[in-house]
Parts: C-alpha cells; sequence; structure tokens
C-alpha cells in the first residue's frame, strides 16, 4: 500500500514537472512606466501598443522610440536586481533585454539612437547592467550615468555618481564622476580632457558639435551612408525572404496567439525546429547589428537635412542628397515592420530555449569581478 502511494506521488510529480516545462513562462516586468511625455511607442510581439501611459510595463525585448518631443521615464523592476530608473530622451530608440539569474541577473539597453540617461544602485546579490550599441559598451552596478549617440555615430559616456567601465575594441576605461569618454567613427575611445559640471549642458554641445561637423562634410558622408544603406538593405532582404516564409516562424506565432503548450524544449521535434530558425536568425542578426542603426541614423539626418541648400548637392553622379534621404524615409515603414517581425522571431526563439538566444553578443568577461 505504501508503495503504491509513494509511485502515485512520484508519478503525480513527473506529471506535473513536464506540465509545467511545457507551458509558456509568464514574464516578469522590466520596469514601469513613472513618466511620459509626447509620442512615446512600445514595440512588443511585432506590434506596435497603443498610447503609452503612466503605470504601463514595459518587458524585455520591448523596443521603445521616442519622437522628437517624446520622453519616458522608467522605473526598473526588482527582477533586475537594480533599484532605480532609466530615462529615454527624445529622437531615442532602445531595446530591453534581460537574462534571469538568482543572484546576479544581467540587463541590458541596446541604444540604436538617440540618448538615455540613468540613476542605480544595486538591491542584492550581484546584478548588472550594461548599456550597449554597436561599438562601445558601458558597465555599471550603482551610479549615475548618460549614454549619447549621434546620428554620425559617434558615441559620449559621462558619469555624474560614482564611476563606470567603458570598453570599444581593445581599449578599457574606467569613468569617475564628473568625466567622459567618447568615440568618433574610425577613431580609438578616448577619455574627454575637460571636467563635466553640467552634464545635460555638456551633452547639448557636444551633440551640437557633431551635428555641425557633419554639415561641413555632408555630401561626403552621405555619400558613405548611401553605399552602406544599399549593400546593407540588399543583403536583408536577401536573407529575409526565406526567414519571413519560414512554416516554423508561422507555426510559432500561431503557437503564441492561441498560448499553445510548447512541450520540453529538448524534444527532438522542437530541437529540429530550433536548428532551422537559428539559421535564419543568425544571418539577419549579423546583418541588422548595423542596418538597423543606419538606416535609422539616416531618418534623423534628413531633419537635418531636407529643407536646406544641401538636399540640392549630389551625392553621386545622378543622385541628390535629398533623393537618398527621400528614398530612405519611404523604405522606412515596410523596414520597421520587418525588423519588427524578426525580434519577434527572436522572443520565440528564446521562449523555447529557456530564455536564450545563442547568437545573444554578451561579453561574459567585460564586467570580471571588480564592485564599481
Amino acid at each position: 500500500m505504501k508503495r503504491a502511494i509513494w509511485l502515485s506521488i512520484v508519478l503525480a510529480m513527473v506529471v506535473a514537472l513536464a506540465f509545467s516545462q511545457s507551458q509558456p513562462q509568464a514574464r516578469r516586468p522590466f520596469g514601469t512606466v513613472d513618466y511620459v511625455e509626447g509620442s512615446v511607442s512600445i514595440t512588443r510581439a511585432n506590434r506596435v501598443l497603443g498610447e503609452t501611459n503612466f503605470g504601463d510595463e514595459v518587458f524585455p525585448d520591448d523596443m521603445i522610440k521616442t519622437e522628437n518631443d517624446g520622453l519616458v521615464i522608467i522605473k526598473l523592476d526588482r527582477t533586475t536586481g537594480m533599484n532605480g530608473d532609466l530615462t529615454v530622451r527624445s529622437g531615442s530608440s532602445i531595446y530591453l533585454r534581460f537574462e534571469p539569474h538568482a543572484t546576479s541577473p544581467r540587463s541590458t539597453i541596446e541604444v540604436i539612437t538617440g540618448q538615455i540617461g540613468s540613476k542605480v544602485s544595486r538591491l542584492a546579490g550581484s546584478p548588472t547592467l550594461q548599456v550597449r550599441n554597436e561599438s562601445t559598451v558601458m558597465g555599471v552596478r550603482g551610479t549615475e550615468f548618460g549614454f549619447v549617440t549621434a546620428p554620425t555615430g559617434s558615441v559620449l559616456v559621462y558619469c555624474t555618481e560614482g564611476n563606470v567601465a567603458c570598453s570599444s575594441d581593445d581599449v578599457n576605461l574606467n569613468i569617475p564622476a564628473g568625466q567622459g569618454a567618447e568615440q568618433v567613427p574610425g577613431q580609438r575611445l578616448r577619455l574627454l580632457p575637460v571636467a563635466i559640471s553640467n552634464a545635460r549642458d555638456f551633452e547639448n554641445r557636444w551633440f551640437s558639435d557633431q551635428i555641425e561637423a557633419f554639415r561641413a562634410n555632408a555630401p561626403r558622408a552621405l555619400a558613405d551612408f548611401a553605399r552602406r544603406y544599399e549593400q546593407l538593405h540588399s543583403e536583408f532582404y536577401t536573407a529575409f525572404e526565406p526567414f519571413q516564409s519560414s512554416e516554423i516562424l508561422a507555426r510559432w506565432m500561431q503557437e503564441d496567439r492561441s498560448g499553445a503548450a510548447l512541450g520540453s524544449p529538448n524534444s527532438p521535434a522542437l530541437m529540429r525546429d530550433k536548428r532551422e530558425m537559428i539559421t535564419h536568425i543568425a544571418r539577419l542578426r549579423r546583418n541588422l547589428f548595423i542596418f538597423e542603426r543606419i538606416y535609422l541614423r539616416i531618418d534623423q539626418l534628413a531633419d537635418i537635412i531636407l529643407g536646406t541648400a544641401i538636399e540640392n548637392q549630389e551625392i553621386r553622379p545622378g543622385l541628390t542628397a535629398g533623393a537618398f534621404l527621400r528614398r530612405v524615409r519611404s523604405d522606412a515603414p515596410a523596414l520597421t515592420r520587418h525588423v519588427s517581425l524578426y525580434r519577434y522571431a527572436e522572443t520565440l526563439y528564446a521562449i523555447r530555449n529557456e530564455g536564450r538566444l545563442p547568437t545573444d553578443m554578451s561579453d561574459d568577461d567585460f564586467f570580471g569581478s571588480s564592485d564599481f
């Protein structure tokens, strides 16, 4: 009798475990909207949500975009291991990333364009927060900082409390309070030889200087943007067409809409699906790591150039600056939809892979064991 009861308990536990593994796991929010003004949008699961309001939750893998009149402040959730807030300023596009861990969760802010600021402190354990774009990674464990990208591709990092670690290629810098660093395309990351007394004023002056430097050589700079855009655009759609028509992607999207059970992440059928999908995802990710930033920066530059004399200048024979910028803007709605579908596929893959993507561009050694 006791043996039968014991076997029944074991069987029930096995069934419960199998059932729990087959269910989509409820996700905790990355944070909550604490303040919002102007035009702010959140893209999640391949769709743009409604109007952003106070109290709205934001989740890992969300894209947050602010227009030129927009600003949003996000209070970080306790699951990040951090106490504090994230400010996304006007003209910015960012992605939120999160890797859960009992004592050392990792949060990542992927800055595509624009400017962010934050003041954070650790709650407990060894959580980390990093901010990155395509060339620069900044590590934070308790500080106040700003991270600014210009449409030209230049990056400014500054610290107003505590210190931050900043890395690019083979250059590693520690930036104390009151100082900053910048990286200009084609040059190495370097500390700025000035003290920063008013961070926002300094940021605005730095940004204005970047725009003026661009204006001084706009046709040549836009010619380079056009060359890169056309090459990356062609490569993107070569990879996107087979991805978009994937039967596996269509099935995963249907399962997500219906809330269907997913089965074990290690089942042979799901492993086959993941092998096929990761081929598409990896190919697109290599392209979009640069291309998404390029076309969004060109869109920002259009605000600066269109309506000025520069738009009538040729950037190559038969192509004016204005014609190129308008073409990119006409491409943008379709590109935005297609990039959103790709990001959705990343999320669907991670759900089926215990929350991880093999193509994650994380750097486990970046933070080391130092305590910022």
